[in-house]
């Protein structure tokens, strides 16, 4: 018991990081150290501990600081799920000031004689509560909800009104995997229904409903989701003022059918480049990549470039180019 204590004095004393080591290696070895000495035998030496753990950090695979950011992200989730004061984030939570788009379109006969200007200020909340947890091996029922909101900050002579806002309640169920094929690691399968709207009346009412399913899955140091939706199809109109029906009959073919989505971090940075398509002979979609970085311990900074179709539901059928730069609240990974 002496060699014991000794031993972890001894491993108490040490410094964190050694010269010759980097910090995550050294904090692997002194973990695996305080493990060995809590359960060896008495008659075990500190010489024979390191000796283990050495041989065993160099039998491990090299890991990337942000291979498990996935595994990680699902794991704080987890641990707040029953926390009545907390709401997890769904997507990204963002503020950003300044954001300029090419094409200030209205879209609305009732506003079509107003001003818009091509600076405004986005932003967008995206939250998530488990409805029904741990069942069909470990899966949970999620309600969501986000909201993308274009605001005309700066327009004084318009009185600074909200241009756009986007609803996106939805419904899934999402399931914690861990199948391997070949270099993919499928790490989350989820599937659900969604409700797109802005949330006004006709002639300016957009929305749709989808049915989807995503996969996220992890091959080397880059994340891959790809969710592929069905439109639940709707009445046509006899009348383009009728309330009931369909608003947007053509919308599939500028949002197109599937998202794609690709993800890679580089320590606290996180870049991401997102694809929509059509799948048809008349190519429409959109692309966009977001860019996130440190700011300070809490929050992040975010560029964000998107062109193509389906900024926002109002303008699903123009072709636009968007910058924006702003302040991230919460990440992807």
């Amino acid at each position: 018991m002496k060699r014991l204590l000794i031993a972890l004095l001894m491993i108490a004393s040490t410094p964190l990081f050694a010269d010759n080591a980097t910090p995550d290696v050294d904090q692997q070895n002194d973990n695996c150290l305080l493990r060995a000495a809590r359960n060896a035998d008495q008659n075990v030496t500190l010489g024979e501990l390191r000796q283990w753990c050495q041989k065993s950090q160099q039998s491990a695979p090299e890991r990337s600081p942000h291979e498990d950011a996935l595994r990680a992200r699902l794991a704080l989730e987890n641990s707040s799920k029953g926390n009545p004061f907390v709401i997890t984030p769904h997507n990204r939570n963002y503020v950003m000031p300044f954001s300029y788009h090419s094409n200030p379109q209205l879209n609305d006969p009732d506003r079509a004689d107003r001003h818009t200007q091509s600076n405004e200020l986005k932003f967008q909340l995206s939250l998530k509560a488990p409805l029904y947890d741990n069942f069909w091996g470990g899966s949970t029922l999620y309600a969501a909800f986000t909201g993308v909101f274009f605001w005309q900050a700066y327009n004084e002579d318009e009185s600074r009104p909200f241009r756009e806002i986007n609803f996106t309640p939805e419904l899934f169920v999402a399931k914690p995997v861990d199948w391997q094929l070949g270099p993919v690691d499928s790490e989350l399968i989820a599937f659900g229904i969604r409700h797109d709207s802005n949330g006004r009346g006709v002639p300016a009412s957009r929305s749709w409903n989808r049915l989807f399913v995503r996969h996220v899955s992890r091959i080397g140091p880059y994340y891959v989701s790809l969710m592929p939706w069905y439109r639940i199809p709707e009445q046509d109109k006899d009348d383009p003022m009728d309330a009931r029906g369909d608003d947007n009959p053509d919308i599939e073919k500028y949002m197109g059918h599937f998202e794609l989505e690709l993800a890679r971090a580089f320590g606290n940075h996180v870049v991401e480049l997102k694809v929509r398509n059509n799948l048809r002979s008349e190519n429409k979609g959109a692309g966009e990549v977001n860019y996130s970085f440190p700011l300070n311990k809490r929050f992040k900074g975010l560029v964000q470039v998107f062109t193509g179709y389906g900024d926002s539901l109002i303008n699903y059928d123009d072709y636009e180019t968007r910058f924006s730069v702003g302040i991230l609240l919460t990440d992807t990974l």
